[in-house]
C-alpha cells in the first residue's frame, strides 16, 4: 500500500470526527432530536481516536512510510461501538466506511507481513540452500555459536565437535582449531580437561563472550562450568575453569567463583562496562552475576519473579537485561526494580508475527541485540530467525530466500551484518541486516 493511502486514511478519519461534531452541534441548536444520534457517534469516534494515539498499543508502522503507526486495538474499538454498528449512517459519515476499508489494508500491509528477501553468503560449510537431509559435517560440527574479538577475527564453537576455532579477519576458507581436538570425530573429542588449549577438553559448549583483551568466556554446559580460553605472553593458548567444579549443583547466593556450583550454565555475557560476566543458568532457573574483579557470583533474576528455562542473556540499549526463555518461549526485560516484564511472545508455541506480545516462538535459543535495538533471536525448533523491533513492538521473521536453516543456535551482529549459527547444517551464514 502506497504511503498516500495512509495519509489519506488519517485525513478521512479526522474530518468523519469533525463533521460529526458539527453536525451534532446544529442538531442541538436546531432542537433536531432525530440527530443526536451523531454526538454518539463522534464519541465513540473520538474514543477510537485517543485508542490510535495510546502509546501502550502502537505496535504497526507502513511499509516504507514515516506515518505515524496504527494498532489494531484502535480497529478492535472502531468496529465494536454500537453507536457505529446500530445507527443508520447520514451521508456526511460514508468517509467513515472509506477510512476503515483504508485501515484494515493498513493492517494487512504492516511490517507484521513478510519481509523482503536478503542475500545470504554461505562462509563456511555446505552450500547448498536448502539441504533436504541434515548433511555431514565437514569444516564444522554442530557450530552454535560465533563471535567476533578486537582484532576482526571469528570466533566459533561447537557443541557437538568439543572444539574452539577461529577464522582470520576476512578469512573464512580454512578455521584453525585453538582448543579441543583437531578432528571433532575423535572418540574423545568432549571430555573436562583443563590445560594447554589443544589438550584441553570440554562438553557441549554453547556460546562464548569476548572481552576487550581477547579473553574468552565460554559456556560448558554439560560440565556445569565457565572455562575461560586466553593467550598467554609468548602466544600459547591455555584453557582453565573460571567458575564451576565441572559437576552439578544448586545456585548459592554471594559466593566465591571458585566455590560456586551451576545447573548446565547455558549462555555467557559481559556487561556493558565488561565489570561482569553474567550466566543464565538454566539448570536452576536463574541469572547469575560473576563480578570479575571480587570473583563473587550472585543471582540477579529468578527469585523474585520465576523464569522458565533461561536459555540466553544479553543487554538491550537502556543496558537492561534481557532474557530469552526456552521453554517459556518469550523474550523478557529486567527492570531496574528486580520486577520482570514480558517483551515478546505470547508463551504459546508457534510462528506468528506481528503484535509482539500475541507473536510466537519455539524454543528459542540465542539473542542479540543490534546498535539500533532490534533483537535478533535463533527461533531453534522453528529452523526461523526472529527479529523484535522495540520501537513497533513488532516480531518479524528473517526471509533469507531459497535459504532454510536447521535449527539455528547462534546469532551474532557485527557491524551491518547478521552471522547465523546455521548448526544442524554445521554450516555459517552472513547476510545484510535488514532496513528499517
Amino acid at each position: 500500500m502506497r504511503a498516500s493511502n495512509y495519509r489519506l486514511a488519517y485525513v478521512l478519519l479526522q474530518l468523519s470526527v469533525v463533521v460529526e461534531l458539527i453536525a451534532a452541534i446544529l442538531a442541538i441548536y436546531d432542537q433536531q432530536t432525530t440527530e443526536l444520534s451523531s454526538i454518539s457517534i463522534a464519541a465513540c469516534l473520538l474514543r477510537c481516536w485517543r485508542q490510535l494515539f495510546n502509546t501502550q498499543s502502537l505496535n504497526y508502522r507502513p511499509c516504507h512510510s514515516s506515518v505515524t503507526p496504527v494498532s489494531l486495538p484502535f480497529l478492535k474499538s472502531l468496529l465494536s461501538c454500537p453507536e457505529i454498528l446500530m445507527t443508520s449512517f447520514p451521508f456526511r459519515s460514508c468517509s467513515l466506511v472509506v477510512t476503515v476499508y483504508t485501515l484494515v489494508l493498513f493492517a494487512n500491509n504492516s511490517t507484521a507481513g513478510e519481509m523482503p528477501s536478503l542475500p545470504v553468503e554461505v562462509l563456511i560449510g555446505p552450500t547448498e540452500p536448502a539441504p533436504e537431509e541434515a548433511p555431514d559435517p565437514g569444516p564444522l560440527r554442530t557450530p552454535f555459536a560465533v563471535e567476533f574479538d578486537s582484532q576482526n577475527r571469528m570466533w566459533i564453537v561447537e557443541f557437538d565437535g568439543g572444539r574452539v576455532l577461529l577464522c582470520e579477519p576476512n578469512d573464512f576458507s580454512a578455521p584453525r582449531v585453538i582448543a579441543g581436538p583437531e578432528s571433532a570425530t575423535a572418540p574423545n573429542a568432549l571430555g573436562y580437561v583443563d590445560g594447554p588449549a589443544r589438550s584441553a577438553r570440554f562438553n557441549k559448549l554453547h556460546n562464548l563472550v569476548i572481552d576487550s583483551n581477547d579473553v574468552l568466556y565460554l559456556s560448558d554446559h554439560a560440565n556445569h562450568s565457565v572455562r575461560r580460553l586466553m593467550e598467554n605472553e609468548d602466544g600459547k593458548w591455555g584453557v582453565d575453569t573460571y567458575a564451576g567444579n565441572g559437576k552439578r549443583g544448586p545456585a548459592p547466593d554471594n559466593v566465591d567463583r571458585r566455590d560456586a556450583t551451576f545447573h548446565e550454565p547455558i549462555s555467557v555475557t559481559l556487561d556493558a562496562k565488561e565489570n561482569r560476566l553474567l550466566i543464565a543458568d538454566i539448570g536452576n532457573q536463574v541469572i547469575r552475576s560473576l563480578d570479575l574483579s571480587s570473583g563473587m557470583v550472585s543471582i540477579i533474576a529468578g527469585q523474585k519473579t520465576k523464569l522458565k528455562d533461561p536459555r540466553a542473556v544479553d543487554l538491550d540499549g537502556e543496558r537492561k537485561l534481557l532474557v530469552l526463555e526456552r521453554n517459556g518461549n518469550r523474550l523478557r526485560r529486567v527492570e531496574s526494580n528486580g520486577d520482570i516484564t514480558t517483551l515478546a511472545g505470547s508463551g504459546k508455541k508457534g510462528t506468528a508475527d506481528g503484535d509482539a506480545k500475541q507473536a510466537s516462538f519455539n524454543g528459542p535459543k540465542h539473542m542479540d541485540v543490534a546498535p539500533d535495538g532490534r533483537v535478533y533471536i535463533a527461533d531453534d525448533v522453528n529452523h526461523l530467525v526472529r527479529v523484535y523491533d522495540p520501537e513497533t513492538d513488532v516480531v518479524q521473521t528473517l526471509n533469507l530466500g531459497d535459504y532454510t536453516l536447521r535449527r539455528p543456535h547462534g546469532v551474532c551482529v557485527r557491524g551491518d551484518q547478521l552471522y547465523i549459527a546455521d548448526s544442524f547444517n554445521h554450516r555459517i551464514l552472513r547476510i545484510p541486516l535488514p532496513a528499517k
